[in-house]
């Protein structure tokens, strides 16, 4: 995992966020953190209020293929679950029609998340 924080550092689009404890990197949805408890890397997204630590086959991908295709691939996978989530509340909003505003924000939203799933994968495919 040094290697990935190393990669991390040296990458000049990746957000650096420092405190006198640890150092760590964000890009894309993903932070990397190295403190007192070693290299950790998170997900932001989906979890509220904390970060929630990537899987062990994520990890993998972060060895294998390092930060940037790393933070691609979950950015990836992230804007897959919000397109789902974001399907079933239209869904919902079809089968009541009880707010056409919402119905129509949804869309909206649908749209943004699309622009960003098909620029992720345009950025892996590089």
């Amino acid at each position: 995992m040094e290697q990935v924080f190393k990669q991390a550092s040296r990458d000049g689009i990746s957000t650096r966020l420092t405190t006198p404890l640890s150092e760590s990197y964000i890009y894309k949805g993903v932070k990397i953190i190295k403190d007192e408890d070693g290299i950790r890397i998170l997900n932001t997204k989906f979890n509220g209020d904390y970060y929630q630590e990537v899987t062990k086959d994520e990890y993998a991908i972060f060895k294998k293929n390092g930060w940037r295709v790393g933070c691609y691939i979950v950015a990836t996978s992230n804007n897959r679950k919000a397109l789902n989530i974001i399907s079933e509340k239209i869904q919902e909003e079809i089968k009541t029609m009880k707010n056409l505003k919402r119905y129509h924000m949804l869309v909206r939203y649908r749209d943004v998340v699309i622009h960003r799933f098909v620029t992720t994968l345009e950025l892996l495919r590089q």
